[in-house]
């Protein structure tokens, strides 16, 4: 390997720190301590890639400003159309030739889904011998297609296509990986894929509370269909109607083709009285005081590609509640979780909920499996990737 190109086009561009941009903003960081990486975005009005400005840079490095504030869909709050033009044409000067270069032992790594006009140009962009390198993290789009925009699904499926002309693939699961040779049929022969399951790490500052009047249960994840939370709030109100008191919050950014009806339900919650409240997007430090004042967490999505929410509460010491096919399965089956084994079933979501209230043995039991949990860190996760693009 030469030169490491690393496509951080949804990384750079806001404060959103959900899975993906999570798994990009660590690869970037672990690889440029031992290898020569460029973060590179895509300029969806040139039609090219571009190097970073400062801004974009500082993005990428550390999401959060001091002065941050949460909110509903980073992305689209901190990148409007004029801005966006605006950063287009100071851009043309930093665009990139790929056709240039010299050296052939260069790649590019693709660790972000993109749907805009990549899918029509990329291939066109890069050389053939260029080598490229995807991460596959799953195919939840296509899933359930009553409950996507019909765009979404097709510009999702040009995207699979193209990244099945990588040279070499890492998938985050076992179940990523058999979705991607599902929707994949057309694969190359030669391609390499692999599955690289993701780490978690200790935060580096942990805050410790008092107990809170009512325990918390917190949320971590995007208003989307499959991260259920319709069923989690009919299961919440009917523990309320049982008298039992705790606090719900939610946190996650909003998905424009499903939130509303969720965010519809909190404030008909909320004019009842119930104390649950959506915090939306936030900043780690604010998300790791969620993490400490919280007694459990509840993940009751319906499938994933991976689940990092669930690790997120596990290296902290708080069990989750969360399901156990696929994806979730593999993350949660070395202990500290309750799992169900229909998230959609709401009186058996209510039974974990209830329990982990009021059987404190049981809380402790997971609480106990939880911090016994060991888990790869982002540099050995980042060192295995580079052995896997590496190999003959």
């Amino acid at each position: 390997m030469e030169k490491i190109f690393i496509d951080v086009t949804q990384s750079c561009r806001s404060s959103n720190n959900s899975g993906i941009q999570v798994v990009t903003r660590n690869i970037f960081r672990e690889i440029k301590t031992i290898h020569n990486i460029v973060p590179v975005i895509w300029d969806n009005q040139l039609c090219k890639y571009a190097h970073l400005n400062k801004r974009e840079l500082r993005n990428l490095q550390n999401p959060f400003s001091q002065n941050y504030k949460p909110k509903a869909r980073p992305n689209k709050e901190e990148n409007p159309f004029y801005k966006e033009l605006f950063y287009s044409i100071l851009r043309i000067r930093k665009c990139i030739n790929f056709y240039s270069k010299e050296k052939k032992n260069d790649f590019i790594v693709f660790p972000e889904v993109f749907r805009d006009k990549r899918v029509k140009h990329l291939l066109n962009l890069l050389p053939p011998d260029f080598k490229r390198v995807g991460l596959f993290h799953d195919a939840n789009v296509l899933r359930d297609t009553s409950k996507t925009p019909d765009a979404r699904s097709k510009n999702f499926k040009e995207y699979l296509q193209i990244l099945a002309t990588c040279d070499f693939i890492s998938c985050v699961s076992n179940e990523s990986q058999e979705a991607f040779f599902k929707h994949t049929s057309k694969r190359k022969v030669s391609q390499i894929t692999k599955v690289h399951h993701l780490p978690m790490e200790k935060p580096s500052f942990q805050k410790s509370f008092p107990a809170t009047k009512n325990p918390l249960i917190i949320c971590v994840s995007t208003l989307a269909y499959n991260k259920n939370h319709l069923t989690f709030l009919k299961a919440a109100e009917q523990l309320w109607n049982e008298k039992l008191k705790f606090t719900i919050e939610l946190v996650g950014q909003a998905d424009p083709s499903w939130s509303p009806q969720i965010i519809k339900i909190i404030e008909c919650l909320q004019k009842k009285g119930r104390p649950i409240k959506w915090l939306q997007h936030v900043d780690q430090e604010t998300l790791e005081i969620k993490y400490a004042r919280c007694l459990f967490t509840v993940y009751p999505s319906l499938y994933e590609g991976f689940g990092l929410p669930i690790l997120e509460s596990l290296i902290r010491g708080k069990p989750c509640i969360c399901g156990m096919n696929g994806a979730l399965g593999e993350v949660s089956k070395g202990g500290g979780c309750y799992n169900i084994t229909n998230q959609e079933d709401i009186n058996e979501l209510t039974n974990a909920i209830r329990k982990l209230l009021t059987n404190k043995s049981f809380l402790e039991k997971l609480i106990r499996e939880a911090t016994l949990r060991k888990f790869d860190n982002w540099r050995g996760y980042s060192h295995n990737l580079l052995s896997f693009f590496n190999s003959p």
